[in-house]
């Protein structure tokens, strides 16, 4: 599944870039964490906040803060930018659904 913007979604009904691009994002953590062989609970452990605050961010039930994403990206070895662009070329090449892509390489 290709996410474009005001493409229908996975409820048939359109996504905005924001929402395209949030679905993304999660995927991209899922495959930052499973290629990392991380659990979200270690996850959220490395990122000091609590399990049930990423679990909620992880399912796209809030919105993830600035701060917060900086510090994932720091903690996976990358800047946010990296981070960013993974979920941007998933969301314009692979879709929002292939969480088994191959992981961005960070760069040093």
């Amino acid at each position: 599944m290709s996410c474009r913007p005001l493409a229908a979604g996975r409820y048939g009904v359109a996504m905005t870039y924001e929402e395209c691009l949030s679905a993304a994002i999660i995927v991209q953590l899922r495959v930052e964490l499973a290629a990392r062989g991380w659990s979200q609970q270690e996850f959220s452990k490395m990122i000091d906040i609590e399990p049930e605050t990423l679990s909620r961010y992880m399912k796209g039930h809030r919105h993830i803060p600035m701060r917060t994403f900086i510090r994932m990206a720091q903690v996976f070895g990358m800047k946010a930018a990296q981070l960013l662009a993974g979920a941007e070329d998933r969301m314009n090449n692979a879709g929002t659904a292939s969480p088994e892509a191959p992981a961005r390489q960070p760069i040093n």
